[in-house]
């Protein structure tokens, strides 16, 4: 405790002596001499006996002898050197704090002097020179942010994403997500070309909340409606939010910007969904058009869905089929199948006897996929003992050719005569 208040008062007495001795114009051998001093001491390593002249100079000619930044850097140098050799945290500190000192005196008083130095180094550098020792100077955290965000300000095209990455990461961890938005925009505007500041954006993206985010890509869709980038992100957001109508306003424009395969396969669901047979068939061909793309059986699927919607029975069938073929164990198309026969069916009627055996192919359909339910169903509506009777083809238990055409579909083969249950 001791030996740090003494150390405190020493530091203190060495700071502020320049200070009176700046009242009268040093002249240039004095100048000379304790600049003479302090870099021999500085070049030997030997920090603390340099400080005395360091300063001295720092106060009196801070531009001596190349008039640049030379001296305030060694002393930067100096005292973290010295900070760093205590074992003390109240001494590191006191070190630590004469190095601020002088890098907030360092701009203006090369400024005055007209000397060779970057004031945006030095801004920066003072942001890095807290967050360094963040440990000792963890009170000075707001200094370390104004820092980076001033260096941003003097060049936004020159501080490097690094730094960036901690202004927007101070923003989201103290709550001010506008804030953190605001300054997305900002990079957006200046620096959304470059790779790395693109990165920067999507990393954030994932912290900050979705209704955020919407708000955000809406205004850089307004700004940039051609961006298939935007675009796309606004559109998976909207998807991930279940914001239906807006994705369905924003397809079309979607489909135009070269979307990927997964966009154009949500895209008809969507629309078949909707009933919008047309656009899902259109959407289903601009998926199928990609290259290298691998239809799967749900894309064969849908579009059945949609040719069935519209009576087109026979390319409902062979796009189930497709389904089928392209995976046996998707259960979906199986039962497609079948339904599609009774919905086709009940569309075109029965007009007698003969075309009611059309439900024991459909009931067989049921049964080969495993369907009770479904062979029951199509039992009710089987030919009666009497129509067995009156058509003469056909025996109770025997085997019959069967065919049955609704709308240019063919329902046909060979199968087992029963009668109702």
């Amino acid at each position: 405790m001791r030996h740090t208040l003494i150390l405190s008062l020493l530091v203190i007495l060495i700071l502020l002596a320049p200070v009176v001795r700046a009242q009268t114009a040093a002249g240039e051998q004095e100048t000379r001499i304790h600049y003479s001093l302090y870099y021999e001491n500085y070049k030997n390593e030997n920090y603390r006996d340099a400080v005395t002249d360091l300063v001295w100079i720092l106060y009196n000619a801070p531009g001596f002898s190349r008039n640049s930044d030379v001296n305030f850097r060694r002393a930067v140098e100096t005292f973290q050197a010295l900070a760093d050799a205590e074992e003390d945290e109240a001494a590191k500190r006191i070190w630590l704090d004469s190095a601020l000192v002088h890098y907030d005196r360092v701009i203006p008083v090369l400024s005055e002097l007209e000397a060779d130095f970057d004031p945006f180094i030095w801004t920066r550098n003072k942001g890095r020179f807290i967050q360094t020792n963040i440990n000792v100077l963890s009170d000075q955290q707001p200094d370390m942010m104004a820092a980076y965000r001033g260096a941003y300000e003097m060049d936004p095209k020159r501080i490097d994403p690094y730094y960036l990455d901690v202004i927007i990461s101070d923003l989201y961890q103290s709550g001010d997500i506008g804030g953190a938005l605001d300054f997305l925009r900002e990079l957006k505007q200046e620096r959304g070309d470059e790779e790395s500041i693109d990165a920067l954006i999507r990393k954030y993206f994932v912290v900050i909340p979705p209704d955020e985010q919407i708000a955000f890509l809406e205004e850089q869709y307004e700004a940039e409606p051609d961006n298939a980038e935007v675009v796309t992100q606004l559109f998976e957001l909207y998807q991930q939010e279940a914001y239906r109508e807006e994705m369905l306003a924003l397809a079309d424009k979607i489909r135009s910007l070269e979307p990927s395969a997964a966009t154009l396969r949500l895209l008809t669901r969507m629309y078949v969904e909707d009933g919008d047979n047309e656009r899902a068939i259109e959407t289903f061909r601009q998926m199928e058009a990609l290259p290298d793309i691998e239809i799967r059986a749900q894309d064969y699927f849908n579009l059945g869905l949609a040719y069935q919607d519209m009576e087109d029975f026979r390319q409902a069938r062979d796009y189930f089929r497709s389904a089928v073929e392209t995976d046996p164990e998707f259960k979906p198309a199986q039962t497609a199948i079948p339904n599609l026969y009774s919905t086709a069916v009940a569309s075109c009627g029965v007009a007698d006897r003969e075309q009611a055996a059309v439900f024991w192919i459909i009931a067989d359909q049921y049964a080969r996929i495993g369907d009770q339910d479904g062979v029951n169903r199509m039992a009710t509506a089987f030919p009666t003992a009497e129509d067995i009777f009156y058509v003469s083809d056909w025996s109770t238990g025997e085997s019959a050719q069967i065919s049955y055409t609704c709308r240019g579909m063919t329902i046909s083969g060979t199968t087992t005569v029963r009668q109702r249950r």
